[in-house]
């Protein structure tokens, strides 16, 4: 009976550790599914250039930075040579960067455009909420867009790819009813 008892305590130790073992495995499986969605996730870096053509919905137009974003009183704020003006969005039809502007990657370096080898064209992200769209820095041009409140996994995966070695640049904003917007962008070498 002694040896019945001690057998089937090593079994039941045994088949203890086996299944502490599987569940640290599906744990750690669990874990790295979620580190990869969370990166899946994160917002798309997205740099301003420096100089924009503002056209307004009554045809009259501005140029100037794009200094301030407010998605939540949804107003955008362009200042000039020695002004500084705040626009309500529903007044603006678009906004065009100019190509020959000058463009800062995260670290304030600045980024030639046109001398580039990133192989994808202009893009164009729809149905963008404005809360999606985040001015990071007005002085460098540094925005954020998140994706994930537009699109699914599948299709960010080619952005987040490209992402990883070029900059995306603003070339567009155009700004829909409802409180969307479309950008226009083009990938450029870091």
């Amino acid at each position: 009976m002694k040896v019945f008892f001690k057998t089937l305590s090593l079994a039941l130790v045994v088949a203890l550790a086996g299944t502490v073992e599987n569940v640290k495995a599906v744990s750690g499986t669990v874990e790295i599914a979620q580190t990869q969605k969370a990166t899946n996730n994160k917002p798309i870096p997205l740099a301003l250039p420096t100089t924009a053509n503002v056209v307004l919905k009554n045809r009259s137009s501005m140029t100037g930075k794009v200094t301030a974003f407010d998605s939540k009183g949804q107003t955008i704020q362009i200042s000039g040579n020695s002004d500084s003006r705040t626009l309500q969005i529903a007044q603006i039809q678009r906004v065009t960067f100019r190509r020959d502007a000058l463009v800062h990657d995260s670290d304030g370096q600045q980024v030639i455009r046109g001398e580039d080898n990133a192989q994808a064209k202009q893009s164009t992200w729809s149905g963008i909420p404005l809360n999606a769209f985040q001015l990071l820095d007005s002085k460098l041009g540094q925005a954020s867009v998140d994706l994930a409140t537009v699109m699914n996994h599948r299709q960010m995966r080619p952005i987040q790819s490209v992402a990883v070695k070029s900059l995306y640049v603003a070339d567009e904003i155009q700004f829909e009813p409802a409180g969307k917007m479309t950008i226009k962008v083009t990938p450029s070498d870091r």
